[in-house]
Protein backbone atom coordinates (compact mmCIF):
# COMPACT_ATOMS: atom_id res chain seq x y z
CA UNK A 1 0.00 0.00 0.00
CA UNK A 2 2.83 2.43 0.38
CA UNK A 3 3.07 2.91 -3.46
CA UNK A 4 -0.23 4.18 -3.67
CA UNK A 5 -0.30 5.82 -0.42
CA UNK A 6 2.99 7.66 -2.36
CA UNK A 7 1.37 8.42 -5.80
CA UNK A 8 -1.65 10.51 -4.13
CA UNK A 9 -0.32 13.84 -4.14
CA UNK A 10 -3.89 15.47 -5.64
CA UNK A 11 -7.40 14.62 -5.35
CA UNK A 12 -10.63 16.04 -6.67
CA UNK A 13 -13.59 16.28 -4.48
CA UNK A 14 -16.50 15.55 -6.14
CA UNK A 15 -20.14 18.13 -5.22
CA UNK A 16 -21.16 15.55 -3.24
CA UNK A 17 -18.30 14.95 -0.94
CA UNK A 18 -17.97 19.04 -0.86
CA UNK A 19 -21.66 18.94 0.57
CA UNK A 20 -21.39 15.96 2.98
CA UNK A 21 -17.83 17.24 4.56
CA UNK A 22 -19.97 20.78 4.95
CA UNK A 23 -23.39 19.18 6.49
CA UNK A 24 -21.70 16.01 7.30
CA UNK A 25 -24.33 14.31 5.85
CA UNK A 26 -22.48 11.10 4.42
CA UNK A 27 -19.61 11.19 6.28
CA UNK A 28 -19.57 10.91 10.21
CA UNK A 29 -17.76 13.35 12.16
CA UNK A 30 -14.90 10.95 12.98
CA UNK A 31 -14.50 10.33 9.23
CA UNK A 32 -14.33 13.89 8.31
CA UNK A 33 -11.93 13.91 10.71
CA UNK A 34 -9.59 11.37 9.60
CA UNK A 35 -9.98 12.58 5.97
CA UNK A 36 -8.43 15.74 7.05
CA UNK A 37 -5.81 13.96 9.05
CA UNK A 38 -4.82 11.60 6.17
CA UNK A 39 -4.65 15.15 4.08
CA UNK A 40 -2.39 16.74 5.90
CA UNK A 41 -0.18 14.64 7.13
CA UNK A 42 0.60 13.11 3.65
CA UNK A 43 0.71 16.12 2.12
CA UNK A 44 -2.17 15.77 -0.31
CA UNK A 45 -3.82 18.89 -2.01
CA UNK A 46 -7.97 18.71 -2.42
CA UNK A 47 -9.28 20.52 -5.30
CA UNK A 48 -12.55 21.33 -5.52
CA UNK A 49 -13.75 22.05 -9.65
CA UNK A 50 -14.73 25.67 -9.35
CA UNK A 51 -17.69 25.31 -10.97
CA UNK A 52 -19.33 23.26 -8.16
CA UNK A 53 -18.96 26.23 -5.96
CA UNK A 54 -22.47 27.73 -7.23
CA UNK A 55 -23.98 24.02 -7.09
CA UNK A 56 -23.17 23.40 -3.32
CA UNK A 57 -24.58 27.20 -2.67
CA UNK A 58 -27.70 26.03 -4.27
CA UNK A 59 -28.38 22.96 -2.47
CA UNK A 60 -26.87 24.25 1.04
CA UNK A 61 -29.30 27.32 0.63
CA UNK A 62 -32.43 25.84 -1.31
CA UNK A 63 -32.69 21.98 -1.02
CA UNK A 64 -31.34 22.28 2.87
CA UNK A 65 -32.68 25.31 3.63
CA UNK A 66 -29.40 26.49 5.08
CA UNK A 67 -29.20 30.39 5.84
CA UNK A 68 -27.46 32.68 2.79
CA UNK A 69 -25.00 33.35 5.52
CA UNK A 70 -24.29 30.33 7.51
CA UNK A 71 -23.96 28.55 3.81
CA UNK A 72 -21.58 31.14 2.19
CA UNK A 73 -19.51 30.72 5.60
CA UNK A 74 -19.66 27.18 5.23
CA UNK A 75 -18.41 27.38 1.87
CA UNK A 76 -15.59 29.72 2.60
CA UNK A 77 -14.58 27.10 5.37
CA UNK A 78 -13.93 24.42 3.42
CA UNK A 79 -12.18 26.54 0.75
CA UNK A 80 -9.79 27.18 3.19
CA UNK A 81 -8.71 23.64 2.88
CA UNK A 82 -8.75 23.43 -0.44
CA UNK A 83 -7.80 24.66 -3.80
CA UNK A 84 -10.35 25.52 -6.48
CA UNK A 85 -9.79 24.04 -10.02
CA UNK A 86 -10.93 25.93 -12.91
CA UNK A 87 -12.23 24.27 -16.70
CA UNK A 88 -10.44 25.15 -19.61
CA UNK A 89 -11.45 24.61 -23.35
CA UNK A 90 -10.04 21.65 -23.57
CA UNK A 91 -11.54 20.00 -20.52
CA UNK A 92 -15.06 20.93 -21.51
CA UNK A 93 -14.64 19.82 -25.14
CA UNK A 94 -13.25 16.46 -24.12
CA UNK A 95 -16.60 16.81 -21.37
CA UNK A 96 -19.05 16.89 -24.27
CA UNK A 97 -17.00 13.95 -26.26
CA UNK A 98 -17.10 11.33 -23.51
CA UNK A 99 -19.10 8.56 -22.70
CA UNK A 100 -20.29 9.68 -19.54
CA UNK A 101 -23.77 9.24 -18.95
CA UNK A 102 -23.94 12.33 -16.50
CA UNK A 103 -22.45 15.67 -18.03
CA UNK A 104 -21.58 17.12 -14.15
CA UNK A 105 -20.07 13.85 -13.81
CA UNK A 106 -18.42 14.00 -16.89
CA UNK A 107 -17.17 17.84 -16.24
CA UNK A 108 -15.47 16.40 -13.07
CA UNK A 109 -13.33 13.58 -14.83
CA UNK A 110 -12.37 15.42 -17.44
CA UNK A 111 -11.54 18.58 -14.71
CA UNK A 112 -9.40 15.61 -13.23
CA UNK A 113 -7.98 13.69 -15.90
CA UNK A 114 -6.10 17.09 -17.76
CA UNK A 115 -5.24 18.67 -14.59
CA UNK A 116 -3.43 15.53 -13.53
CA UNK A 117 -5.52 14.82 -10.66
CA UNK A 118 -4.05 11.08 -8.47
CA UNK A 119 -7.88 10.11 -7.80
CA UNK A 120 -11.64 11.49 -7.20
CA UNK A 121 -13.47 11.54 -4.11
CA UNK A 122 -17.44 10.73 -4.38
CA UNK A 123 -19.86 9.35 -2.54
CA UNK A 124 -20.96 7.80 -6.30
CA UNK A 125 -18.56 5.73 -7.33
CA UNK A 126 -20.36 3.77 -10.37
CA UNK A 127 -20.82 7.59 -12.10
CA UNK A 128 -17.57 7.37 -12.46
CA UNK A 129 -16.77 3.51 -13.64
CA UNK A 130 -15.57 4.63 -16.64
CA UNK A 131 -12.83 7.15 -15.06
CA UNK A 132 -9.54 6.32 -15.89
CA UNK A 133 -8.30 7.37 -12.20
CA UNK A 134 -8.69 5.55 -9.08
CA UNK A 135 -12.11 6.72 -7.82
CA UNK A 136 -12.46 6.68 -3.65
CA UNK A 137 -15.45 6.72 -1.13
CA UNK A 138 -13.77 9.20 1.86
CA UNK A 139 -13.93 6.53 4.03
CA UNK A 140 -12.19 3.57 1.76
CA UNK A 141 -9.64 6.61 0.87
CA UNK A 142 -8.77 6.57 4.63
CA UNK A 143 -8.17 3.32 4.86
CA UNK A 144 -5.36 3.57 2.10
CA UNK A 145 -3.32 5.11 4.53
CA UNK A 146 -4.16 3.26 7.46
Amino acid sequence: MKTVQNNIKRVLLDVNVCIDLIVNRSISPQTKKSFFAVLFKHNIVPFVPAFSIDTVYYILNSSMKIEKQQARGAIQKLLKFTKLLHTTDRSIHLAFSSDFPDFEDSMINTLAETSNMDAIITNNINDFSRSSLPVYRPLDFVSLFQ
